[in-house]
């Protein structure tokens, strides 16, 4: 029978840890090659994490001192912990264990891997110990733990300078030949404007807020977006979509709209002609075979330990390289309750900006404006709601301005507050509804950290739910 984790000794080697210690002892170079490789604590034994210490203290209070079996014992014991090393004798039988100081990267580089394996072991056995824990909500004891398994995985290698000849001929292929075939260098949304005012395309790591007034057209252009992205025949992107407003049949049922050209309503309603059913099962049929690039939770009020937790598995387990969160205002926050509102947004959206950075991917979020603010304007950054957290965690904030939506000085909408068409003249009928389902949308990039602001426009198509392009017609002059 296999013992158990307890009674096993955690995984380490001892000759690779003194064979790396005296290398550098015999060729200081040699740490100059291995000190981003491992940190002290990455050493098993006591006396050689506090030998690893004394290196680097060394280095940086006596800049230019050889570290030798001399100077290195003097510096320890003018410090005071000597004892702590090993002492002299211990100091200076390291050098007579390197095989080859010349392989001091590979001794480094298996010090490195048994620690992460020591890691593993101590998070197997904080998962059991959390299990016995009856004070700890299990929905932020799995965050927690997700989130220090992710980190390891993350952790396995080391990050290191090159020389800019190897650099060179990467940027080059992305210049002369990547870029210029995928025609955009982040995540393309979909929206030819829309990508070159970003710079092309969602950035990994960067937090994108949507915000708008309500009934403006928030999740449809989030919508439009993940569609253009999931359901790309060309070059299809995974998705992940949080939707903590609506069921995700909802949200497929307006992705068909948008892809078949099928009024919402009526398909709501149940009110479609045998055209509008074959067009619906021809659309369907055609997203089948995509359909496994949108994952969909549409869990309400989820919380923020939950979404970080399910994130991590979209994008480690299915390849997701974008979320999309509808909206910021609906995540329950985690900790103290009895916080002010405001800050436990700040807590939310700070937790969401250090996310996609953690996965490495873009997450655009959805936020409320103010009513008030923007009743009679277009809107600015300041009329987010709980602005102050996202405005400045945020890497670019896109706001939406529907003129038709404002509102007159009795806080109603002025447009489409009333119908006063006359019914009995058809062709007035026809091009007020046209008016009210095909409307302008200006989309104002507010903030973008890494780029310029600036707008334009996109056609809101609100009986498709859908955002298009809006298509340019060459004036002829008469």
């Amino acid at each position: 029978m296999a013992k158990s984790v307890a009674t096993r000794v955690p995984p380490h080697d001892l000759e690779c840890e003194n064979a790396l210690l005296g290398s550098v002892l015999l060729k200081n170079k040699v740490l100059d090659d291995v000190e981003s490789m491992v940190s002290s604590s990455d050493f098993y034994q006591r006396a050689n994490q506090r030998i690893w210490e004394a290196f680097i203290g060394m280095r940086r209070d006596l800049p230019g001192t050889t570290i030798d079996i001399i100077s290195l014992p003097k510096y320890i014991q003018e410090k005071g912990f000597l004892e702590d090393c090993g002492g002299v004798a211990y100091i200076a039988k390291l050098t007579s264990q390197v095989p080859v100081y010349e392989n001091a990267s590979y001794y480094a580089s298996i010090v490195r891997n048994l620690s992460i394996k020591r890691q593993l072991l101590n998070l197997s056995v904080e998962i059991g110990e959390s299990v016995f824990d009856e004070t700890q909500d299990v929905k932020h004891a799995i965050d927690r733990l997700d989130s220090k398994l992710t980190e390891l995985s993350t952790n396995t290698d080391w990050g290191a300078y090159k020389e800019s000849r190897g650099i060179l001929t990467d940027a080059i292929n992305q210049i002369v030949t990547e870029r210029p075939k995928k025609g955009h260098v982040g995540i393309s949304s979909g929206f030819k404007q829309l990508d070159y005012k970003l710079g092309g395309g969602f950035k990994n790591t960067d937090l994108i807020i949507i915000g708008a007034r309500p009934s403006v057209g928030k999740t449809a252009l989030a919508l439009s977006i993940a569609d253009n992205m999931a359901f790309n025949r060309s070059e299809p992107v995974k998705v992940g979509f949080f939707s903590l407003e609506m069921s995700g049949q909802t949200l497929l049922e307006r992705l068909i709209a948008r892809e078949a050209m099928v009024d919402a309503t009526a398909m709501a309603s149940g009110q479609i002609t045998e055209e509008m059913r074959e067009s619906i099962l021809k659309t369907a049929d055609r997203m089948y075979d995509l359909a496994s690039n949108l994952l969909i939770q549409d869990t309400p009020n989820i919380s923020l330990a939950e979404i970080k937790a399910q994130s991590r598995r979209m994008v480690r387990k299915e390849g997701v390289k974008i979320i999309f969160i509808d909206y910021i205002g609906l995540i329950e926050p985690d900790g103290d309750s009895s916080k002010k509102r405001f800050e436990l947004m700040a807590e939310v959206s700070r937790s969401l900006k250090g996310l996609a950075r953690e996965l490495k991917i873009p997450i655009v979020c959805l936020s409320q404006v103010n009513r008030d603010a923007a009743k009679d304007r277009a809107p600015m950054l300041s009329d987010l709601r709980e602005s102050g957290a996202i405005e400045q965690d945020a890497d670019v904030v896109i706001l939406l301005d529907d003129a038709s939506k404002r509102l007159d000085e009795n806080n109603k909408i002025a447009q489409y507050e009333e119908d006063d068409t006359d019914l009995g003249d058809e062709a007035e009928a026809k091009s007020s509804e046209s008016k009210k389902n095909n409307r302008t949308i200006k989309i104002i990039i507010a903030k973008q950290r890494n780029g310029s602001t600036g707008a334009f426009h996109l056609l809101f198509r609100s009986n498709f739910v859908s955002f298009n392009e809006i298509e340019k017609t060459r004036t002829t002059g008469f």
